[in-house]
């Protein structure tokens, strides 16, 4: 773990093109760990913690997606990164959108999983909780809380089909409880988000989606629609899997996310070496 003012960050990997990772909704920078470790031998993952969450210090006043960005551009500064990869994990997401329409030049390639975007063309998110919900959810104690957000009613397959996961999600959850008012920040500053259209059209970088064929919380129809509308955007859906799929499937997806990052590599290459002959 890292430290410097505010920003609170980890990094798997020393060497390699960098990459920054963009955390979830209510969750600390832990959720990279099971299916980035892999890849942490070929690229520098950086995983800061959104402010009030994991060992973040806690917000003292609302935010929007627009902070959260302007909060990963100044660890990039910080860390003398110009440019790299993003990854955007289901909230990460929206973060990551923002980054790309607060600093697109320093964006070389986006990775999005199990998210969406705001406006009316896609579908809602949360759609079974609302902020009085959600209030009520956190006020609950942190294992009665942990096991209503993973039930089947969430996460369809996670209990079933994938139970270590749920056993080491339950676990992570419990070692890192989220403080209820800091949830609630993070959900208004989602709700904000979702009210507005993002510029998706203008992002020019190299896309990769990945999506959950049975994501209950972020519809894969909302991930087919982002590749229609981000332009070098590829979609990939994971058979049999859920909102948590990227643990679900762990190493399916670092066998992706590696093939896709290596193809990007090798094209932009390629792409470099054609404008300077």
């Amino acid at each position: 773990m890292y430290r410097k003012g505010q920003a609170v960050w980890d990094a798997l990997g020393s060497t390699g093109p960098a990459v920054l990772c963009l955390s979830g909704f209510a969750s600390g920078n832990w959720m990279f760990q099971r299916w980035l470790a892999p890849l942490q031998g070929f690229y520098r993952f950086i995983l800061p913690e959104n402010r009030g969450m994991g060992q973040a210090p806690a917000a003292t006043a609302p935010y929007g997606m627009d902070d959260l960005a302007a909060d990963a551009l100044r660890l990039l500064d910080d860390l003398g990164i110009e440019r790299c990869t993003v990854i955007g994990l289901s909230m990460g997401g929206f973060i990551a959108q923002r980054v790309l329409a607060l600093a697109p030049q320093r964006v070389t390639g986006l990775v999005l999983l199990c998210t969406s975007s705001g406006g009316d063309a896609f579908r809602p998110i949360f759609p079974l909780l609302s902020r009085e919900q959600v209030e009520a959810l956190y006020r609950l104690d942190p294992e009665t809380r942990i096991r209503a957000a993973l039930s089947p009613h969430i996460c369809p397959l996670l209990q079933e089909q994938y139970p270590e996961v749920f056993a080491e999600v339950l676990q992570q959850r419990l070692r890192h409880p989220e403080v209820p008012e800091q949830v609630l920040l993070q959900y208004d500053a989602v709700a904000e988000f979702l009210r507005h259209p993002q510029a998706l059209q203008h992002i020019a970088c190299p896309t990769l989606i990945l999506s959950a064929d049975q994501d209950l919380l972020v519809p894969v129809a909302n991930a087919a629609l982002l590749a229609t509308m981000i332009p070098k955007a590829r979609l990939q859906v994971i058979a049999n899997t859920d909102h948590l799929f990227f643990l679900e499937r762990a190493a399916t997806v670092s066998q992706l996310l590696r093939e896709w990052l290596l193809d990007y590599d090798n094209t932009t290459h390629d792409s470099l070496a054609h404008r300077q002959s």
